[in-house]
């Protein structure tokens, strides 16, 4: 797999420390490998035009990532412009999306990326970091070795998409986007095949609530 030197960046101006992105995770063991499943959104700053590219997670400083093994999963390709899965390394060193100057300008505040892949690390909260390099559009800033937020228990209820504890709006925005990108998550009623009735089947686990 072709890696990304950071090398060629040094030249750029420093980067703030605060970040206009959020990105929250959930993992699961499933027996000698943890599965984990990514949600990125901008943050209450966003403004429309922001742009961010060349997206890095479970980033580490001129070492290796903290996410061993990563293997993201296919199925949730492409991931707003990013269309396959590479890594950087250098003086940033973390899985990360291709092409990496493809930009995600989001249409929307509320506008949630998701993806999943598997890592043989479980990294609990305050150990997953991530970044976005190259420049930014619009204002928006990038984060540069963010912290990551890990859900309360997010996964063990389905109809909370977004894993924020809360059943609102933006658990269906949320679940619309894994739908359209073709993530498992969205096969509700486990057929194998993206249908009306996944969208039956969320609204119905909706309803019922989380206990």
């Amino acid at each position: 797999m072709k890696k990304f030197s950071f090398a060629s960046l040094l030249a750029l101006p420093a980067i703030a420390s605060a970040q206009s992105l959020l990105l929250e995770y959930s993992v699961e063991d499933i027996g000698g490998l943890y599965q984990y499943e990514f949600c990125l959104t901008p943050d209450d700053g966003w403004a429309p035009g922001m742009g961010w590219r060349w997206f890095i997670w479970g980033d580490q400083q001129s070492a290796p990532s903290p996410l061993t093994d990563w293997v993201g999963d296919p199925a949730s390709l492409p991931v707003g412009p990013w269309t396959f899965y590479t890594s950087s390394g250098g003086f940033h060193n973390g899985p990360t999306f291709g092409g990496v100057l493809d930009y995600w300008i989001p249409a929307t505040g509320d506008e949630v990326l998701t993806w999943r892949g598997t890592s043989t690390a479980n990294l609990g909260e305050g150990e997953l970091l991530f970044s976005s390099l190259a420049g930014t559009l619009g204002g928006a800033v990038s984060p540069d070795f963010a912290v990551a937020t890990l859900k309360d228990g997010g996964a063990d209820c389905y109809a909370d998409c977004d894993g924020d504890g809360q059943l609102t709006i933006f658990d269906f925005l949320c679940y619309q986007n894994a739908f359209a990108s073709g993530d498992p998550y969205a096969d509700c009623d486990g057929d194998g095949a993206f249908t009306i009735f996944d969208f039956l089947c969320f609204q119905n686990a909706f309803a019922e609530g989380c206990d």
